[in-house]
């Protein structure tokens, strides 16, 4: 079986290591010949399997699938005018225009049993986009696949634009049962299309990369979070509150990490130092391999707006880190409240008395992790979804 995968890039992130992951899955199958044609690189190709075909787009595609904060640090001036020109133009004839013209010239002309567009659309943004027209339009295959990762409804997804975008797509597979739900409501007339395939984990890879150093000197009481920093829908500028709120109560024996890199990172960095938090808050930057930080943890906290079904908190389990996260459309997905995490509201003072109580009851926090270590995290229920939907094919 021939299948197409179709990426944006693989700079670090949940999708694009999702994606890492289940190239990694079914790349271990001989029945299985895998091509990907991404329009970017980034530092995850590096990760992608050796018996995977892997094409990149041309220098405009890839300069437009690259968030333009990293093609300014490499500080070619060439790249950065024609990423500022391809701005101008998208602005003048629209993302549709703009993405057609550029994809027509990387036309696949290979028959593929199974093409996959592995990214969603990001709403209300001229880039990042661009993977479903491709496979619609420009990709032969007998059956196409889009990838949802997220909640349609939180994320400002258009009903017309995705009533079009859909039309041609045999599947729409969701990464979490509320994720297909909402999709449903959202675009009942493709119910009959959607279905459900969780995201996969390189388990013993996780927990032999979380052995690989040891990253801090314990604290009392060690929280981290790890993700793009972005505010809009990750929420980091909330850590700093919290803190403060935290030290307010007199609570002053924790370290709270945060590990990733974005474009909101300087200004959360400058927040802590207005709010006198510095001292709790340590902003480390991007890391290769988070999962020793994650091990060292006493807690992994999440504090996003909404969310499809996120890696992190798999990567958190799997190293045998209790969670706390707000109750995005799946949390009850992957967390048991009060078993392997606790799951809170969205506002501030909901997360806030959350964490607090676990500062005040380790007993809680003992018998959380007792229970993960009991309950193994395993991919057998993707492993079947995924087969399911794969060997369609072969009973056509």
């Amino acid at each position: 079986m021939k299948i197409l995968f179709v990426a944006q890039n693989f700079q670090m992130g949940g999708i694009q290591k999702a994606l890492i992951n289940i190239l990694k899955e079914i790349s271990l199958y001989e029945k299985y010949e895998i091509d990907v044609f991404t329009f970017s690189g980034g530092e995850l190709m590096n990760d992608i399997p050796s018996n995977v075909k892997v094409t990149t787009g041309n220098l405009l595609l890839q300069l437009i699938a690259t968030p333009f904060a990293e093609v300014k640090k490499r500080n070619n001036v060439w790249h950065i005018i024609l990423r500022i020109v391809c701005m101008i133009v998208v602005r003048l004839i629209g993302s549709h225009n703009f993405y057609s013209m550029l994809l027509k010239k990387h036309r696949n002309n290979c028959h593929y049993d199974i093409a996959i567009s592995y990214f969603n659309d990001v709403p209300n943004q001229y880039f990042n986009k661009g993977t479903n027209l491709f496979v619609d339009q420009f990709v032969i295959a007998n059956r196409k696949l889009a990838w949802i990762h997220t909640d349609p409804i939180k994320a400002n997804f258009n009903y017309e634009a995705c009533v079009k975008t859909y039309k041609n797509f045999d599947r729409l597979l969701c990464v979490s049962v509320a994720c297909k739900e909402n999709l449903i409501n959202f675009l009942p007339e493709y119910q009959h299309k959607i279905q459900v395939v969780y995201n996969f984990f390189p388990i013993e890879e996780i927990k032999e990369l979380a052995c690989q150093y040891t990253p801090f000197h314990k604290s009392e009481l060690d929280l981290i979070s790890v993700g793009r920093i972005e505010n809009s829908t990750k929420r980091f500028d909330l850590i700093p509150h919290l803190c403060k709120l935290l030290k307010e109560t007199s609570i002053n024996n924790f370290r709270w990490r945060i590990l990733g890199d974005g474009p909101d990172l300087l200004s959360n960095q400058q927040l802590a130092l207005q709010l006198g938090v510095e001292d709790v808050v340590e902003f480390v930057g991007e890391m290769k391999n988070p999962y020793p930080f994650i091990k060292c943890s006493d807690v992994f906290v999440l504090t996003s707006a909404y969310e499809g079904y996120p890696m992190v908190i798999g990567e958190a389990l799997i190293v045998q880190t209790p969670v706390i996260t707000t109750d995005f459309a799946a949390a009850g997905e992957q967390i048991c409240n009060g078993h392997n995490g606790l799951i809170t509201g969205f506002n501030i003072q909901d997360i806030f008395q959350v964490i607090s109580s676990v500062m005040k009851n380790t007993e809680l926090l003992h018998n959380m992790k007792n229970y993960i270590e009991e309950n193994h995290y395993t991919n057998k229920k993707a492993q079947e979804q995924l087969v399911l939907e794969f060997d369609v094919h072969d009973r056509i």
